[in-house]
């Protein structure tokens, strides 16, 4: 295969994904989340006029919101201009939220954050954190994003006919599901494989 045909679909899922997140009702959506939760405890002038990505790109309104949520020092963090101290800002928001039960494909890594590889798998990101918070606070703070699914419960299985029960003498109910015929073969259904069949009533 030819390798820049790869290369074109690789940059064209990306550029795909770009599009989802520069839609700008899902970034207000997570702005509007992160503001309900935070309020003035960061620069609403900046957040609000900022890209989503420039403004949580050192992590730090992250490690706020879940200590926030589940209280203070949860996790500690740094406000560093310094790049590596910002990048572990977001992997203890990211290792948080695994100790928490966040399956690994519904986050993001760190460089789809700080270094704008994957936004819209960021959002995701925070729409699974989100969901993880309503859950775990009883619906005190509201999710975003897709709805949670609820777990379909199997009816019950039918009792089996007193009737048809084995011990009683009957056929096991699966072989009737599957068409039993009560042992019929060739020679109970007189049948002659070879014979010269009639058709007319004698």
């Amino acid at each position: 295969m030819d390798q820049n045909a790869d290369t074109n679909l690789d940059q064209d899922l990306a550029n795909s994904r770009l599009a989802k997140y520069e839609n700008p009702q899902l970034q207000k959506e997570v702005k509007v989340w992160i503001t309900d939760i935070l309020g003035n405890e960061i620069n609403l002038n900046y957040f609000n006029s900022s890209d989503l990505m420039d403004s949580l790109k050192d992590g730090v309104i992250l490690c706020q919101l879940i200590n926030k949520i589940f209280g203070n020092e949860t996790v500690k963090y740094k406000d560093s201009k310094i790049a590596f101290m910002q990048m572990e800002n977001i992997e203890k928001f990211l290792r948080f939220c695994q100790i928490k039960g966040i399956q690994h494909d519904e986050l993001f890594q760190t460089v789809d954050l700080f270094e704008k590889k994957d936004p819209y798998q960021v959002i995701m990101g925070l729409q699974s954190f989100s969901r993880m918070v309503y859950k775990e606070t009883n619906g005190k703070f509201p999710f975003i994003g897709p709805s949670i699914a609820k777990k379909n419960i199997r009816p019950p299985k039918p009792p089996k006919p007193e009737h048809l029960l084995s011990k009683n003498g009957g056929v096991p109910w699966s072989s009737i599901e599957y068409g039993y015929m009560n042992g019929s073969n060739q020679q109970t259904e007189s049948v002659v494989f070879g014979g010269r069949r009639d058709i007319v009533h004698k």
